[in-house]
């Protein structure tokens, strides 16, 4: 299995660990999880060719941004690459850690042995349950998506630095291109003018049937 993130680049960058778990958190927990956390969320973003490529680019070693847990290593090596190093440092890292963590909760809280379904539960410790995964997910997600935006908006913004890059839920260029194939077809559900084309796509005949 091959993705664009590694088990150890989630958990185990001492202080800055991308996702919020432990210290000592167990890799194998979370590994099984990260592929389809990257198709359900991350591809996407990115689009396909950009994620293969960037999958493909990546270094084979362990990243590392601290140098408090051992060498510095980048994700992406090369002047080449430099565009896709500043993506993975400045938003990347977080938003596939935040989504594989999301992905992988229910099965952190539950595990299924040979006799059915059991939670976990330490000799300090209690474990939280449905109600604590529900809750946990539901601030992941929150933090998902508004780093999913910002991603979006910087991808969009900076284009040209990533020829693979496919633009469809870019803004409109002009008021041509208005149309649901577009982002501007995201506005139009809401009866909101295009962002750049400034032309109300309103339909409505405003007649009201009693």
């Amino acid at each position: 299995m091959i993705t664009l993130i590694k088990p150890a680049e989630v958990v185990n960058t001492g202080t800055f660990r991308a996702a919020p778990v432990n210290a000592r958190f167990d890799i194998n927990v979370i590994s099984p999880h990260i592929q389809s956390a990257e198709e359900r969320f991350i591809i996407p973003i990115l689009t396909k060719d950009l994620y293969n490529d960037m999958v493909a680019q990546q270094n084979p070693l362990i990243s590392n941004y601290n140098p408090d847990a051992g060498a510095l290593v980048d994700k992406f090596l090369g002047l080449s690459l430099a565009n896709y190093e500043s993506l993975w440092e400045l938003y990347l890292l977080r938003l596939v850690s935040y989504c594989v963590y999301y992905e992988s909760l229910p099965f952190i809280t539950f595990q299924v042995g040979s006799k059915g379904i059991f939670q976990n539960n330490s000799e300090f410790a209690e474990n939280g349950g449905v109600s604590s995964v529900k809750y946990m997910q539901d601030v992941m997600m929150q933090r998902i998506e508004n780093l999913t935006e910002i991603v979006k908006k910087y991808l969009c913004d900076n284009k040209t630095d990533f020829p693979l890059f496919s633009d469809h839920y870019c803004p409109c260029n002009n008021c041509d291109d208005c149309n649901d194939y577009c982002h501007c077809g995201y506005y139009n559900k809401y009866l909101l003018p295009c962002p750049t084309c400034k032309v109300s796509k309103n339909n409505s005949t405003n007649i009201i049937f009693y």
